[in-house]
């Protein structure tokens, strides 16, 4: 039995010494075919088993541009390799990995010499072995090549990996990003149609080839069945990275392969001397383990308090159009049904959800900012750690962190987490972040009830409790019902650059949309059902029609000053509706469950409408934007603020009339956050757990946890005198 061993390594790791060491004088120097790059094998035996080593051309990287880059991709690609043994230099080790992440991406088994562990430890470079072993998904042995230690280890490696007798392989890939391995995927479809191209190497490492604009791959491609298919593919993708991203495919692959050698490094070695470039400097900062997390929350502070403050100016633009809209509208359409539904029920459910949408967009751009600029990847290191001491998963921040923007991707992205138990326990929690929609909820509350500082400190502190509970629950989900330590996980790290503008304004305006395209969807149908519910059966009532009738002409006929006139006409409008809303449907409803969210909602039993907040909290089961709307049309806001306030009529209408006190209004902000997830995160944790138990389960322990907590908020408050 021969088993073949592609050496790889960058030039001057060792290699060739340590080729000499395993094979001794039984190898032979010739020509690799059709080129003038030297070839070098030899061979030796173990336990029976021939190993053929082939020393390949040192390289940094397989982008095939040179001669000796391409001999290495054809062999290393090719079905005559068995196994890559891949050669790192102790005392380079970041820079020695990015050929690594490669190696890993060939899909075939790779072991790992960490060769010159003498000159790192002269150095004082100290690698925790067993840690990059896990983290790389392959076998490490550690050796000085010139001095043969660790040579009779490694031909014990090779000779069970031969026979088959080694575990120790995992398949390990970089992760590239959404956007990037969505292509990537596109491409591997395109790439698959074509059995013999997707026989003749990996797919996926294809895939990156030609995204990296690889000339080699791109006449590979040329010479296929798929080559039509596949190049109009690729250049889509190419349209659709350079302009979101800001950089071309290649740079792009390139800085996720840097940021995974960077993380992995910081994760297994210890280097007191690496502190001299901008970027050892500012990661020493940024992801101290004492200053790193005050520094997160500083910088989340002045992000939410700039969303806040810039978005105040096109809010009060937004909310005068639909102001003018509702007037031109009640003016001009004849009175009925059709135009009651328009004026109470889809303006005010808009314009309550609208008028927030510069904020949403301008908090979406500063976290496209940080993220552009790598510092987001430097909180999730930071945050790592806590996932680990948890219980959680490192790689489970990543759906946590995109779970502010939208629970539903981030679901999707716990994909990339191998560990099914992991898997699953990521998806669990991750409802319990909030998102952009849960949001629009706390914008509304905080600043109706609290001033605009302690606004701000109360969203944060919504968001920071989620990721909390979160971590907790992640922890008492993996004691109760997992077992087993989280597997291990590298955090990448890119480095740092200053953003692109543009690119920055496209995530801003994507995100716009999709809240603009919900609005005008899922909100509108929840309003129109809504104002539905908070109408029927009074608004049919055509005795009551008529006596609302018979009083606004008894207040014309009186001839009164025109300010005097339209108080009273709007004083007998607001008794009207009224009237037709606390005997409506939507009433009768909430006036039932009601009794159950009264200890939080109205501990003092003054309330005589918490009901209301009961129905826009159901409505929140549809989507948590659907909760604003609702709370306008079941709260008639139609009230503007008094001058020189800079509330919203919602808000207006919540302050004066809702009977919310800013400890009542802090409890319903818990519960909103805690209570359930909306029907589209239900419906992709039962598509990706495979099961409806564990919806079940996580809409369960969601009404539980945000009752209980909410409850508390309250009772500990009450306790500290605050009211």
């Amino acid at each position: 039995m021969t088993l073949t061993v592609a050496l790889a390594g960058n030039p001057n790791c060792g290699k060739t010494t340590l080729f000499n060491a395993l094979t001794g004088a039984r190898h032979h120097v010739g020509n690799w075919p059709g080129v003038t790059v030297e070839r070098r094998s030899g061979t030796f035996e173990h336990g029976g088993t021939t190993m053929e080593v082939v020393d390949l051309p040192g390289t940094y990287s397989l982008a095939a541009r040179s001669e000796d880059e391409r001999v290495a991709v054809h062999f290393l690609a090719s079905p005559e390799v068995d196994l890559v043994l891949n050669v790192l230099d102790a005392s380079n080790l970041e820079r020695n990995l990015y050929l690594s992440t490669q190696l890993l991406e060939l899909g075939k088994p790779v072991a790992f010499v960490l060769n010159m562990v003498d000159d790192a430890e002269n150095r004082g470079v100290r690698i925790d072995v067993p840690a990059l072993e896990l983290l790389l998904g392959g076998p490490i042995i550690p050796t000085v090549g010139n001095r043969e230690q660790g040579i009779d280890e490694l031909k014990e490696l090779l000779g069970k990996m031969a026979r088959g007798e080694s575990n120790r392989c995992r398949r390990i890939t970089v992760d590239y990003g959404h956007d990037i391995e969505g292509e990537l995927a596109k491409l591997q479809t395109e790439i698959c149609r074509d059995e013999q191209l997707e026989a003749s190497m990996p797919p996926r490492w294809l895939a990156l080839q030609l995204l990296e604009n690889n000339v080699e791959a791109k006449r590979v491609v040329g010479e296929s069945h798929a080559s039509e298919a596949i190049t109009q593919q690729l250049a889509r993708s190419f349209a659709f990275l350079e302009p979101h991203l800001g950089a071309d495919g290649a740079t792009l692959v390139a800085e996720r392969r840097y940021g995974f050698a960077h993380g992995l490094v910081k994760e297994v070695a210890s280097a007191p001397d690496d502190k001299k470039s901008p970027t050892a400097r500012l990661d020493a900062l940024l992801t101290h383990r004492l200053l790193g997390i005050p520094i997160f929350i500083g910088v989340l502070a002045l992000m939410y308090s700039l969303s806040f403050i810039l978005g105040k100016i096109p809010q009060d633009w937004i909310a005068d159009a639909f102001k003018a809209l509702s007037t031109f509208a009640s003016a001009r359409l004849p009175a009925g049904e059709l135009t009651s539904l328009l004026v109470d029920g889809v303006i005010p459910g808009l314009s309550a959800v609208i008028v927030f949408v510069p904020v949403i967009m301008i908090l979406m751009g500063c976290i496209a900012f940080l993220e552009d600029t790598g510092y987001m990847a430097r909180a999730a290191f930071i945050m790592d750690r806590l996932m680990h001491v948890m219980g959680l998963h490192g790689k489970s921040f990543i759906p946590l962190i995109m779970g502010s923007g939208c629970n539903v991707p981030a679901i999707q992205a716990a994909r990339t987490i191998e560990s099914p138990q992991d898997r699953l326990i990521t998806m669990l929690v991750t409802p319990l972040v909030s998102c952009s929609a849960r949001l629009q909820v706390y914008i509304v509350i905080a600043g109706t009830f609290f001033s605009p500082f302690k606004a701000a400190l109360a969203i944060i502190a919504m968001h920071f409790l989620g990721l909390g509970l979160a971590v907790l629950m992640g922890r008492l989900l993996r004691s109760a019902l997992f077992s087993g330590p989280s597997s291990p996980f590298v955090m990448e790290l890119p480095p740092y650059r200053l953003p692109m503008l543009k690119a920055t304004l496209i995530h801003m305006w994507e995100k716009g949309s999709i809240f603009l395209t919900r609005a005008g969807t899922t909100i509108f149908a929840g309003a129109t059902l809504i104002w539905f519910l908070s109408r029927y059966p009074g608004i049919a009532n055509r005795e009551w029609t008529l006596e609302y009738q018979q009083q606004r002409q008894a207040i014309v006929a009186l001839n009164l000053p025109v300010a005097e006139a339209e108080d009273r006409l709007k004083a007998a409008q607001l008794a009207h509706e009224s009237r037709i809303v606390n005997t409506s449907l939507a009433a009768r409803l909430g006036q039932k469950v009601e009794p159950i969210l009264r200890p939080i909602l109205d501990p003092d039993h003054k309330r005589a409408e918490a009901w209301k907040d009961v129905i826009a909290l159901t409505a929140g089961f549809v989507a948590k934007e659907i909760v604003v709307s609702t709370m306008a049309v079941i709260h008639q806001a139609s009230e503007e603020p008094k001058e020189g306030e800079r509330l919203s009529p919602l808000q207006v209408a919540l302050r004066d009339g809702s009977g919310l006190t800013p400890l009542t209004a802090l409890a319903f902000m818990v519960f909103t956050l805690i209570y359930t997830p909306c029907i589209g995160t239900i419906a992709m944790i039962r598509r990706e757990a495979g099961s409806w138990r564990w919806a079940s389960f996580t809409v369960a322990y969601g009404l539980v946890l945000g009752w209980g907590l909410a409850w508390a908020t309250v009772t500990l408050g009450r306790a500290m005198g605050f009211a």
